[in-house]
């Protein structure tokens, strides 16, 4: 694998990471919604200032002038995965499994409408990757 297919994994995965170890210490008394307003404030922000980098040649006028509606539904699903996590966290969920078990979940409510609306392939690989899904988020749950 080359290092520009890998970099962005990477850079996901450690996001992710991390983001999950900063909400996971988010103090108990601290108000949940302003705290998640605060860290999409900046993100946006992050967004804005790396948007020459991710769109080379395209002023930013243009780009936003370019920006399909299901961005607005983006943004209510991107705010609905970090509301819950931390209240998942709140709720006492170990940081330890309950990234991976929020993203198997995901990828098993995915998998059919990857099928049905995307025409991907059903594979016995498939099959069986569901299985130790299903498998692991039994003993995740233990």
């Amino acid at each position: 694998m080359s290092a520009a297919n890998l970099l962005p994994f990477l850079l996901a995965s450690c996001g992710r990471a991390a983001l999950h170890l900063l909400l996971t210490i988010v103090p108990a008394g601290a108000n949940s919604g302003a705290t998640l307003s605060v860290a999409y404030v900046i993100a946006s922000l992050t967004c804005l200032a790396a948007f020459p980098l991710l769109t080379p040649g395209v002023s930013l006028k243009s780009g936003l002038g370019n920006v399909p509606w299901h961005a607005l539904a983006m943004g209510v699903a991107i705010a609905s995965c970090e509301i819950g996590i931390l209240l998942a966290y709140r709720a006492g969920w170990p940081v330890g499994t309950t990234g991976v078990s929020v993203s198997a979940t995901m990828t098993l409510i995915l998998l059919p409408i990857g099928i049905l609306a995307f025409g991907e392939a059903l594979t016995l690989a498939r099959i069986a990757g569901i299985g130790m899904t299903l498998g692991g988020l039994y003993l995740l749950a233990r």
